[in-house]
């Protein structure tokens, strides 16, 4: 697993350029997304889940330049944003059959002259957290990889109509399933099975009080 998480960092370094031009966007990011159509299994969608996925590979090596962590994770989960302008890295560790989280945050962006808390959790995941785990390592093929960006909302008269979802608050996931790597994205307010995922791992760490934190005054 390291070897493919160490190709995706390796690879959006490269497209990131030199680290005097480290927040320029990975090539994978330059055509402008914001205003086209976001289906899934559409080209669009491909081009915008390459482009998640290496701003992902870019904040998690960022992550562990910082954390000074060298991790072999089974999953990981990055979200993006923040509004303290922190960035998150969870991975998941398998540590002889008993699931461990090592959670950290990362600035989002290294132009920002707001000091974050350098924080980082590591624990041992609940059972039922890590059974979805488990589960999660074994999924299949027909899960679609970038998710819809749009949000059910129920009306006063009771039919349902579906928001589009157009900012950038956006979560990716990776895991290491039987044939390979796999890479999800979905919006921070998706509420689909990978969603689901995410948010229980997230939970545990939004609730956990063995954060340790130093200030970066930098």
């Amino acid at each position: 697993m390291k070897h493919a998480f160490r190709t995706l960092a390796l690879c959006a370094a490269i497209h990131a350029g030199s680290a005097s031009a480290q927040e320029a966007l990975p090539e994978s990011c330059r055509p402008n997304v914001g205003n086209i159509a976001l289906a899934p299994g559409s080209e669009t969608a491909a081009a915008q889940l390459q482009c998640d996925i290496d701003r992902a590979a870019i904040l998690a090596n960022r992550s562990e330049m910082i954390h000074n962590a060298d991790n072999d994770p089974v999953l990981r989960i990055v979200d993006t944003k923040a509004p303290s302008g922190a960035a998150y890295v969870y991975d998941i560790l398998d540590a002889g059959g008993t699931m461990m989280l090592d959670a950290r945050t990362v600035p989002s962006s290294m132009d920002d002259e707001r000091p974050i808390p350098l924080c980082r959790l590591e624990i041992r995941l609940p059972d039922d957290v890590a059974a979805r785990v488990v589960l999660a390592l074994a999924t299949s093929d027909d899960i679609p990889a970038y998710g819809a960006r749009e949000r059910m909302v129920t009306n006063a008269d009771g039919s349902r109509s579906f928001e589009l979802l157009l900012d950038a608050h956006d979560v990716i996931t990776s895991i290491e399933t039987p044939g390979g790597l796999r890479n999800f994205s979905r919006h921070a307010d998706a509420t689909d099975e990978i969603a689901r995922l995410n948010a229980s791992i997230i939970g545990v760490a939004n609730f956990s009080d063995a954060w340790v934190c130093n200030l970066n005054t930098n």
